[in-house]
């Protein structure tokens, strides 16, 4: 079940932060507050892959790594080969 007082903890973090970013930069506020919003989604994706990776705080002995994650391994890989090959595109150019 959902925790609503997380949630409601969550958006006003997300509000109030968006508000700094509108102040700060300009940001239009919604622009501001997608994007601080994205940031936090990102974030727990992130935490909960290296959670999962052998050696995390869900696999500490690397013996239930699950599936997914070398999937994952592999988007990974394809896209850092993507932006290097854009990147040598553009200094050859």
């Amino acid at each position: 079940m959902i925790d609503i007082k997380l949630v409601v903890i969550s958006l006003l973090i997300i509000f109030i932060v968006a508000a700094g970013v509108n102040y700060l930069f300009g940001f239009s506020y919604w622009i501001a507050f997608a994007m601080t919003a994205g940031a936090i989604i990102i974030n727990g994706v992130i935490a909960t892959i290296e959670d999962d990776l052998p050696g995390g705080f869900n696999n500490p002995d690397g013996t239930d790594t699950p599936s997914y994650i070398n999937k994952i391994t592999w988007i990974v890989v394809g896209i850092l080969l993507l932006i290097v090959g854009i990147m040598v595109f553009i200094l050859i150019l």
